[in-house]
């Protein structure tokens, strides 16, 4: 009994063992490689010559994946150093890159960028005062001029008083007769003191015009009415007979041109003292005015001085965005070089390791189970290639 149950496992055991068999050649020869493989075998199964040379060829074959993955090994690992070298020298560039970027920016913002804000504002507040100070200077130079301009009519209007009454002093002294030109009754030995009545009427008319004149003054406007006085005198002959009423007269106008070269002296003097004052001021304003422009100028050339600066550190900061563009970019196409690399050295490995595999599996059925090896290709052969 034991003797046939210990048969029956056997048997088992054995049709397992065939069908594990079966299988496997069912799948080498699904695979192109294998399927060529086999092909080979069939063939130097058909010449019936000893299969040693074709085990040797398997087994060379086998040998050759496992020397050329060895070498493919190493020249992966040797590639792959050289990425990481790559990458490495990559990452340094951008980490230098970006420290420089971060340090440019920095001092952009933490330090030329305010700088520049307040030389800004220092030259805006310069040329305020420049403004000021010119505007202080065209307004005394005006002032002064408009105060010149009035000193001068003052001046024009003395003069033109001062002639007018010299000339009327000239007319009452030339005229003064000791002979008699208008008689009432017969001429005396004892002379007489008269004014004919053509040279009243040129005095009259001389003071009636420079009354008309004198009332255009601007400033001395009382010239006007003293003259309409004189005017009114000289057409009253009779009392300029009078001898001592006519020296008044030339008297009066002694004192009136004294008055009138006082008052025009004082004017003078008043007009000297305030170019003197205006003077003063006005080089104390100059000062000023060069003092701030100056200061203007300082600052206008120091702000021209800190753009350039900041348009060269600018330049400086695009230059290092750009490379850290670059890098980025050389970087990233390195990495997806290597990890292609990567990728294809898995593939090829995979497949030389299943190559290889099959020729190891093809040899094993070759020593271990020709006969059913050669029994599922000569089925195939029947079969139509199809096993």
């Amino acid at each position: 009994m034991k003797t046939i149950i210990f048969a029956l496992a056997l048997i088992v055991l054995a049709s397992s063992t065939q069908a594990d068999v079966i299988a496997k050649i069912k799948k080498i020869d699904n695979s192109p490689f294998g399927r060529t493989l086999f092909d080979t075998i069939w063939l130097e199964l058909q010449t019936g010559d000893p299969l040693d040379r074709l085990i040797q060829t398997l087994a060379d074959l086998e040998d050759r994946y496992v020397a050329e993955q060895k070498e493919d090994d190493a020249r992966n690992h040797e590639y792959q150093d050289a990425c990481t070298v790559d990458i490495s020298a990559f990452d340094k560039d951008l980490a230098e890159s970006n420290r420089k970027k971060i340090e440019l920016e920095a001092r952009l913002e933490g330090q030329l960028y305010p700088q520049r804000e307040i030389l800004k504002g220092l030259v805006a507040q310069k040329q305020g005062e420049v403004k000021g100070y010119q505007k202080d200077l065209d307004e005394l130079d005006a002032y002064r001029a408009e105060e010149n301009a009035d000193f001068e009519e003052k001046v024009l209007e003395h003069q033109e008083a001062t002639a007018i009454i010299a000339e009327a002093r000239r007319l009452f002294a030339d005229n003064i007769e000791h002979e008699s030109f208008i008689q009432k009754g017969k001429a005396t030995k004892k002379p007489a003191h008269t004014f004919t009545r053509e040279v009243a009427s040129m005095i009259q008319k001389h003071f009636t015009q420079s009354a008309k004149k004198t009332a255009k003054f601007q400033h001395r406007k009382g010239y006007s009415k003293l003259f309409k006085a004189f005017a009114t005198i000289a057409s009253k002959v009779e009392q300029l007979a009078d001898a001592g009423a006519v020296q008044k007269i030339i008297d009066l106008a002694d004192e009136l041109l004294a008055k009138i070269a006082d008052s025009l002296a004082l004017l003078r003097f008043a007009e000297d003292k305030r170019v003197e004052a205006y003077k003063k001021q006005r080089n104390f304003v100059v000062i000023a005015l060069t003092v701030a422009g100056t200061s203007l100028a300082n600052a206008q050339a120091d702000l021209a001085a800190l753009n350039d600066v900041i348009a060269q550190v600018e330049a400086t900061l695009d230059t290092t965005n750009q490379r850290i563009e670059n890098v980025t970019a050389d970087r990233t196409d390195r990495f997806t070089q290597c990890e292609e690399a990567v990728q294809d050295y898995e593939d090829s490995r995979a497949a030389r390791t299943s190559d290889r595999d099959v020729v190891s599996e093809t040899i094993g059925l070759v020593n271990k189970e020709l006969r059913t090896l050669r029994e599922q290709l000569a089925l195939r052969q029947s079969a139509g290639d199809e096993i």
